[in-house]
């Protein structure tokens, strides 16, 4: 990812600060990372982007109603939002590698039909799985480059 790598690894980071109890506002957890990171930090307007686009955000957005605050995080960068979310999914909770699929699942097993996130990770599941395989081929055109 070149110069974008350290705000990757910034995102990566702070993307779960929406889970504080100072961060909350809208109850989902990477709008209001990203809203904290803008009010509370000043930090830069792509790394709130990419917090506020993470993995199945604007899926459980749609399903929580709150379309209209996603404009004040957007537009998203796709490749870096597909890379964010590629490393999301291969991170298991306890930062072990994880199969984008396994992750997926493991998700939808812990949370039940009910929950905003079963749901949006359901209806989201092609997409994450196309984002990660872009990043994957991206990866991989990378490697063969150099090895050129």
């Amino acid at each position: 990812m070149g110069e974008d790598a350290a705000l990757l690894a910034a995102a990566a980071i702070s993307h779960y600060i929406g889970y504080a109890r100072a961060a909350v506002d809208t109850g989902q957890q990477m709008i209001d990372g990203a809203g904290y990171l803008r009010a509370v930090v000043g930090a830069d307007p792509r790394l709130r982007s990419i917090v506020a686009f993470l993995t199945s955000s604007s899926w459980e957005r749609s399903e929580l109603g709150l379309d209209h605050v996603f404009s004040e995080f957007g537009p998203a960068e796709p490749e870096l939002v597909d890379t964010i979310t590629y490393c999301d999914l291969t991170s298991s909770p306890v930062g072990d590698l994880a199969d984008p699929a396994d992750r997926l699942s493991a998700v939808l097993q812990r949370y039940g039909p009910e929950r905003v996130v079963f749901r949006a990770v359901s209806a989201a599941r092609p997409e994450l799985m196309a984002r990660a395989a872009r990043v994957r081929r991206r990866r991989a055109k990378t490697v063969v480059a150099k090895l050129s």
